[in-house]
């Protein structure tokens, strides 16, 4: 039986935890009317994976034997279905709100009610844009079950009469998911398409039909295996297509279903017991949330600009010549993520730039980051760029840019398959200068507005020296060729040396007792002997703050303080910070610290040398610790409890921090909350 007495430090349990802190946002009435239903959205998109991911994975451990894995199955389903009441809640009081505000969301009965211009707008827009779009599938026992595809939206359909008839409607994920009225308001298009259904079966004899909505989660696991024969590019390409076949591990429903097509879509689909089943409200992939129209800027957070860099925003000075002269750290969304950007458009037509090499785990589609090395490849640049084809959901993406860099020149390398290469890294050697920059988080210039993360740009040669070592490593494993480890002396590099120094500067601060300090800021602690190691430190006496984003399976300590951030960034940055003063060590990082990132990934953390930007960091981590407005406690059982209801706001904190860094003001983390207010009130943009 599966021990209960530590199933909140069970990572399954503890992110289902970091979930409910994405859903109180939406609950949360400090936060704006529309970013509350974006934060909606966020919990129903982070849910979709976790069913396909986590809970896929729980059903393989059980089909290998693992029988004790039906209880976790269990508390996921019933915490799972608590969490969707509350979601509907949430919803409900948000669209309540909204149309009070104006923004009304009408359904098919609600049309009815309208006046005839707009009753005959949806009718044609129905016509014009949806139906082209529609194949239902009436289901018949002598004809196959139609394949229902991971992710997508259905609605059964019960047609009443003699005798009753059941079909498959997809709505399809080519149309918008919002239809917006010329009166102003907004229905979904699932509803316009309930209020034309008629029109879709209208060749049928029926005394009522009806449209029920349901999706299916299906197991996104892909199989890849260690076959010499078949190119590792087309062994992914085939998983990729089967992907839409993996076994449904959840339904999510509308409740109001009559019994008898349900029973059948559970037939059908091979649905054993209720762990799998979610009934919920008419409405499902509420991820759509994330893009709901409306052009009140009002019900927005208010825009923040990205807060001028000292040394960048200054001059037009190429980038290279001012790193050469001294290190930098640009932190974003707070500063421009254009930096990292502006480099690589530099470098593709600096006649002086010999060489690029760089990693991609996830970029945007499409890519400013990709374009610029597609430049640099056709101005005759060596571009060197390492793909990772095993980036959840970013498979396909990854495959197109890696076509497409290869046909520009570049020559494209595929990492350490079955490792992910999820480091961040970025070599330009530049007259015989070596140049590198070096991240927490994914060259992306989409998730570089919405993530928080830091790049360091260097050409300190101790750091640049071991940036090359890695390429070359990756270089020699994408050739088959015999790989000697590499001995790294400043970098942490996984899997060679990140969990022996880590461990090691744990057990430095052991030595100090009471007057040790450790800080950890990432987004999963997971890792078994970082955990022991971190307790038997914290027994010395030393204090550690650990503030961590999502899985968290700590134990509680006296001598540990850890709390979780949620707000309207997310949080990304890995920094370990170990003493304090002038014994304070400083390493920023791509890695969590979880066994994977640790044991099984190509990761790489990066020491902060330069005295100025290691007492930035450190002041920017304050900031994190003091937070008391969107904080967390983390606890023995994931309360989720907030901190308090204060004025200090870890993001808004920061900002204010970098604005006055920008101006040359000293502005030690103490004072800076003071401004936050008016800071933010300054920035408030219109609509």
């Amino acid at each position: 039986m599966l021990a209960m007495d530590n199933i909140h430090q069970i990572r399954e349990i503890s992110t289902l935890s970091f979930n409910e802190r994405v859903l109180q946002e939406a609950e949360d009435p400090r936060n704006p009317l529309l970013e509350r239903l974006k934060f909606l959205g966020i919990f129903s998109s982070n849910m979709d994976e976790f069913f396909k991911v986590r809970v896929a994975g729980i059903h393989r451990r059980i089909e290998l034997g693992e029988k004790k894995m039906w209880a976790l199955l269990e508390v996921i389903g019933d915490k799972a279905r608590e969490l969707d009441e509350r979601f509907r809640a949430a919803y409900a009081t948000i669209t309540k709100a909204l149309s009070k505000e104006g923004i009304r969301i009408l359904t098919e009965d609600d049309i009815q009610q309208q006046p005839s211009d707009i009753t005959a707008w949806v009718s044609e827009y129905f016509r014009e844009n949806v139906l082209p779009n529609l194949v239902p599938i009436i289901l018949r026992e002598e004809l196959p079950f139609p394949q229902l595809v991971d992710g997508a939206l259905y609605f059964g359909v019960k047609m009443w009469g003699e005798p009753v008839q059941y079909a498959i409607l997809e709505i399809p994920s080519t149309l918008p998911r919002f239809v917006e009225l010329p009166s102003g308001d907004i229905m979904y298009v699932d509803d316009v398409i309930r209020y034309s259904l008629n029109d879709v079966f209208y060749i049928f004899t029926y005394d009522r039909i009806e449209a029920f909505e349901f999706k299916i989660s299906r197991d996104a696991e892909l199989d890849i295996d260690n076959d010499l024969s078949e190119s590792y590019v087309r062994q992914m390409e085939r998983e990729l297509k089967q992907r839409g076949e993996g076994r449904p591990v959840r339904i999510a429903y509308d409740a109001a279903m009559p019994p008898g097509l349900l029973k059948l879509l559970l037939r059908e689909l091979r649905i054993v017991g209720d762990d799998p089943l979610i009934p919920g409200g008419r409405y499902h992939n509420m991820k759509d949330l994330m893009q709901f129209p409306s052009r009140r800027q009002d019900l927005r957070f208010e825009v923040i600009e990205p807060a001028p860099h000292p040394a960048l925003d200054v001059t037009r000075e190429p980038m290279l010549d001012i790193i050469r002269r001294k290190d930098l750290l640009v932190h974003y969304p707070y500063q421009s993520f254009d930096h990292v950007t502006r480099i690589l458009r530099e470098a593709a037509i600096d006649p002086l730039v010999e060489t690029i090499k760089i990693t991609l785990y996830r970029v945007a589609n499409p890519s400013r980051i990709v374009n610029a090395l597609i430049n640099a490849a056709r101005n005759g640049k060596h571009v060197v760029v390492s793909v990772e084809l095993q980036a959840r959901f970013d498979e396909e993406n990854n495959l197109r840019i890696s076509n497409a860099l290869s046909e520009a020149g570049a020559t494209v390398i595929f990492g350490v398959p079955p490792m992910k290469v999820h480091s961040k890294l970025l070599l330009i050697e530049r007259d015989g200068v070596q140049f590198a920059a070096l991240s927490t988080g994914n060259f992306n210039e989409v998730t570089g507005k919405l993530y928080v993360d830091s790049t360091l740009f260097t050409a300190d040669c101790r750091i640049t020296r071991e940036v090359q070592e890695v390429f070359e490593f990756l270089e020699r494993a994408s050739r088959m060729r015999v790989l000697t480890p590499p001995n790294f002396r400043h970098l942490l590099v996984s899997p060679f040396n990140s969990r022996r120094v880590i461990l090691k500067m744990l057990d430095r601060e052991k030595q100090k007792g009471d007057q040790g300090y450790v800080f950890i800021k990432v987004n999963h602690l997971t890792d078994t002997k970082v955990i022991n190691k971190i307790r038997e430190t914290a027994d010395a006496g030393v204090r550690m703050d650990l503030v961590v984003r999502t899985t968290y399976a700590m134990r509680s300590h006296p001598n540990i303080r850890a709390i979780s951030i949620l707000d309207r960034f997310l949080e990304h940055q890995r920094v370990y910070q170990f003493g304090k003063g002038d014994d304070c060590c400083v390493f920023m990082s791509s890695a969590d610290l979880m066994e994977r990132n640790l044991d099984w990934r190509v990761e790489v953390g990066f020491p902060i040398y330069d005295p100025t930007l290691l007492r930035q960091v450190v002041d920017m981590m304050t900031l994190q610790i003091r937070d008391n407005a969107k904080a967390r406690i983390l606890d023995d059982t994931q309360s989720n409890a907030y901190v308090g209801n204060g004025a200090y706001r870890a993001q808004y904190d920061t900002y204010n921090y970098l604005m006055a860094l920008a101006q040359g003001v000293e502005s030690p983390p103490n004072t800076c909350s003071q401004n936050r207010r008016r800071t933010a009130k300054s920035k408030k943009a219109t609509s």
